[in-house]
């Protein structure tokens, strides 16, 4: 095309008409235009085209990756009811000073089934990585800094009584296993000790605060799981067939209240 104008242009130029010259040459500078253009548009497309898959590829990761978050949360918050009703009855058996019985024993090992799962963080550093900004939805970005800053600071609730947990158990229990049994060396010497009766009252309120705040993190989680549902525009077959999604079939969304 271009030789064919240069072609033309120089039949002008040999032939004397500026004028005519003058606008083949306009005209070939226009079409080189044009087609630039066209060219810049088709990459900018490809590129919009990729950075789109990418953040739709992300927001099925960090879909997944909360949704498997919720199954922890939901084994959590059953944990620490369980640590909470246990805790409140050893407090009232000691107040109203009720002898041992074998049934204690399951009492006194779940008291130490205080945990606090954290987020799984892949996601967050693969956004990272790519930037921010590839979540374009601004009410979706918050909840998603939100959810994964308040993540970090779940260690610290769990920490001081799990520590004098593993003081205990060792110093005044004949035999442990973890959530299941603890039986007492002693348990009307246990009773007066004052070092039990503060590790009761640590586990109480570490598994009080870290109820509601499990309760708050997957309130979080399944806020951003609905704005994901709604942004993401991968066919949900794709979803179906993740590994996570597999894995977490019978679980169920709803808070416990």
């Amino acid at each position: 095309m271009i030789n064919f104008f240069r072609k033309i242009r120089k039949q002008l130029a040999d032939q004397n008409k500026p004028v005519k010259y003058l606008r083949y040459s306009i005209g070939e500078i226009i079409l080189v235009v044009i087609g630039i253009l066209i060219a810049l548009s088709i990459n900018n497309w490809n590129e919009g085209r990729k950075q789109e898959y990418l953040k739709q590829r992300l927001y099925v990761e960090l879909y997944e990756s909360i949704k498997s978050d919720t199954v922890d949360y939901n084994s959590d918050l059953k944990d620490l009811k369980s640590v909470v009703l246990n805790v409140k009855l050893l407090k009232e058996k000691i107040k109203l000073d009720v002898p041992y019985t074998v049934g204690l024993d399951t009492s006194l090992a779940k008291i130490g089934l205080i945990q606090s799962t954290e987020a799984n963080y892949t996601i967050l550093t693969r956004i990272s990585n790519v930037g921010i900004e590839i979540i374009d939805n601004v009410n979706l970005k918050n909840e998603f800094i939100h959810y994964y800053e308040d993540s970090k600071n779940f260690v610290k609730y769990a920490k001081k009584p799990n520590d004098l947990l593993e003081k205990i158990y060792p110093k005044y229990f004949i035999s442990h296993i973890p959530g299941q049994i603890a039986i007492p060396e002693n348990f009307e010497d246990l009773k007066i000790v004052n070092e039990f009766n503060v590790v009761l009252d640590y586990c109480l309120v570490a598994s009080e605060e870290l109820l509601e705040r499990t309760k708050h993190r997957k309130e979080l989680a399944i806020g951003i799981l609905k704005m994901l549902d709604i942004e993401i525009k991968i066919p949900k077959d794709q979803l179906r067939n993740s590994p996570y999604v597999k894995l977490m079939q019978s679980d169920t969304l709803e808070i416990n209240k």
